[in-house]
């Protein structure tokens, strides 16, 4: 896909599994409180909050982040947000595979997690991953907006 091209030359190649989701889903919301970033989002595209964003996690929060971020080469990409201003990104690893990292910006806290996205989304809806301060399950899971 083009649209993932801009992204893929600083960032190295996205998982797939990732890719795919996002190509099915588009650019919408999980559970009325995660909005999914898409690069070819209709107003804000993924590849313009993470220009815009990513400096900015690293100046803000360096200390707590422990990751170069996107546009950084290898950086982390950004790839939803929160209602609440949370931040959730594809963590590059050495081995080339990826893992998921969480910005919770109302704890300034950083949390880490093994899953592809789509496990890792699939598992909050179900219930069988449960992460404080990001109530996908509660809020309607993958139900569209109303």
């Amino acid at each position: 896909m083009e649209a993932w091209t801009a992204i893929e030359e600083v960032a190295g190649e996205l998982p797939s599994e990732y890719k795919r989701f996002v190509a099915a889903y588009g650019p919408g919301v999980v559970g009325n409180f995660l909005s999914v970033l898409h690069p070819q989002a209709p107003e804000y595209t993924m590849l313009d909050l993470m220009n815009a964003m990513g400096p900015l996690y690293q100046a803000l929060v360096p200390d707590r982040i422990p990751y170069d971020l996107y546009p950084r080469e290898r950086g982390m990409v950004l790839w939803a947000n929160t209602q609440e201003g949370d931040a959730c990104f594809l963590i590059p690893r050495a081995d080339g595979s990826w893992g998921i990292g969480v910005w919770f910006r109302q704890w300034a806290a950083w949390e880490e997690y093994d899953q592809d996205v789509p496990s890792w989304l699939v598992g909050q809806v179900n219930g069988d991953l449960e992460i404080p301060g990001l109530p996908l399950r509660v809020r309607g899971g993958f139900a569209p907006e109303a």
